[in-house]
């Protein structure tokens, strides 16, 4: 009812609602039908969008549906597996093929089964290597190879790794420590940035559209906030003073972090329903008017509300179930 168009005169918030109510229209889609809500339960949107469920027959049981996905996951993993280890290998054989091209057919005429030239493999190498990449710049090989010739073999297997990678791990105990505090920690504390980075860049538009949306969808719920506010402040009820969601830093080892939080007052006061605000074991990202302000950073619910005229404050991790309001979460007027 919040997103539908006719519920709105002006005509930019009826064009936000339209497109907030597709959005709901295609949630509806795949919650109505037994086998898309089966897959969606389970693995969430990531299950929907998994390549070869358009040959999966119709009737299955969720244990089934599990079964299915984890199948098409592991083909999925092997190839990317493969992509990224880049597996190579060659097989070389020598044959000696001379008997059928050299030889005295009259000598042999009268011996059984001489009208077959008799051809030899007398030699066979074969080689395989695989690549694994240890980070953006530096990968490890792993090669072998096998020969034999004339009855005759031998082979090897050779671990090549980065010159780094190698002293820190078969170095001096001593050296290893001070390498793994003062170059490795460091250097994964960097990696694991640009690794953040990079997530940001490649969901840099999802993300833009998901904060066009909750913006989208706050400006939709003024109306409906400022009806739930009046009657939530008649009966001395749940009134969310201010709300914030995202990267919270109380740690001064931890001060030059940004803090990464946007504002939720609104979309938490629309959820109010007789003074009760549930909310349940699942990312705050997917509510109504939320979007992830720091994406790969762990997140935080933060709320200052009030409950019969006195000041209620809570944080909750992201994941963590809330329900307000509880006299734990009180203010102590005198501290």
């Amino acid at each position: 009812m919040l997103y539908h168009p006719d519920k709105h005169r002006d005509p930019e918030l009826k064009t936000q609602a339209e497109r907030l109510f597709n959005l709901v229209h295609q949630a509806y889609e795949v919650l109505s039908d037994p086998q898309t809500r089966a897959i969606y339960d389970i693995y969430g949107r990531r299950g929907l969008e998994m390549e070869g469920w358009e040959v999966v027959e119709r009737k299955r049981t969720a244990a089934e549906i599990r079964e299915e996905f984890e199948r098409l996951q592991r083909e999925r993993e092997e190839r990317r597996l493969q992509q990224r280890t880049n597996p190579k290998g060659t097989i070389s054989v020598g044959i000696d093929a001379t008997d059928l091209f050299d030889r005295y057919d009259e000598e042999y005429e009268d011996v059984p089964g001489s009208n077959f030239p008799q051809i030899e493999i007398n030699k066979m190498h074969i080689s395989q290597s695989i690549e694994a990449p240890l980070t953006s710049t530096d990968t490890a090989i792993l090669s072998g190879n096998l020969s034999t010739q004339n009855g005759n073999g031998g082979g090897s297997i050779n671990l090549l790794l980065p010159s780094a990678v190698f002293y820190a791990t078969v170095g001096p105990l001593v050296i290893y420590f001070a390498m793994h505090r003062l170059v490795i920690k460091p250097y994964l504390r960097a990696q694991k940035e640009r690794e953040l980075e990079k997530q940001r860049e490649s969901t840099a538009s999802d993300i833009l559209q998901k904060k066009q949306e909750a913006e989208a969808a706050v400006r939709l719920m003024q109306e409906s906030v400022r009806r739930i506010i009046e009657a939530e402040e008649a009966r001395m009820g749940l009134i969310v003073v201010n709300a914030w969601y995202g990267k919270f830093v109380n740690d001064n080892s931890r001060k030059n972090e940004k803090v990464k939080v946007i504002d939720v007052t609104v979309p938490l006061q629309c959820l109010v329903k007789d003074s009760k605000l549930i909310l349940t074991e699942a990312s705050k990202a997917g509510l109504p008017g939320f979007y992830d302000p720091c994406v790969g950073e762990e997140k935080s619910l933060k709320v200052l509300y009030q409950f019969r005229g006195v000041l209620h404050q809570v944080m909750s991790a992201d994941n963590e179930a809330l329900r307000i309001p509880k006299q734990s979460h009180r203010i102590d007027a005198d501290g």
